[in-house]
């Protein structure tokens, strides 16, 4: 590996153990030294929406969107901040997009779908969970997955 590598790997260890403000020094330094790469912006925009600054990680998603469009982590965690600030249209944009990417990533059709149940989108919003049914051998997500289904089918005939 090279030693950008390592440095990132400690740092994102050091901001999920002891020493949190030096990971983020040693991330911000990586992203001075080399504004493309990729995996420390990231990191600093996940790290952004631990310490609760949903502006930064949205900047830090975005820039990690243009270098690498297909990024598929950085469009659900960036659905994932817009719907934290009930941005219902937006983070569905980023959700799709993620599908785009990867048609059976499970967070993206479970976030999806959930955003659609909220827009009250109920029929699209069951299609996914189906789709994230065929797509998962997890009794626990598959149960809770049929729970959804059923609560929709309530909804949709009473």
């Amino acid at each position: 590996a090279n030693p950008d590598s390592l440095k990132q790997a400690m740092a994102v260890e050091m901001v999920n153990g002891e020493n949190p403000m030096e990971g983020i020094m040693m991330l911000r330094e990586l992203v001075e030294k080399d504004s493309t790469n990729v995996e420390a912006q990231y990191w600093l925009g996940v790290f952004a929406i631990k310490s609760g600054q949903l502006d930064k990680a949205v900047q830090r998603f975005e820039t990690v969107l243009r270098i690498r469009p297909d990024y598929i982590a950085a469009c659900i965690d960036l659905g994932g901040v817009y719907l934290e600030q009930h941005n219902l249209d937006q983070a569905l944009v980023y959700f799709r997009k993620g599908l785009e990417i990867d048609s059976t990533n499970n967070y993206a059709l479970l976030f999806a779908a959930q955003t659609l149940e909220k827009k009250n989108e109920l029929a699209e919003a069951k299609g996914l969970y189906q789709q994230l049914l065929r797509h998962n051998t997890d009794t626990v997500v598959t149960q809770r997955v049929q729970e959804f289904i059923d609560q929709i089918n309530t909804k949709l005939n009473p």
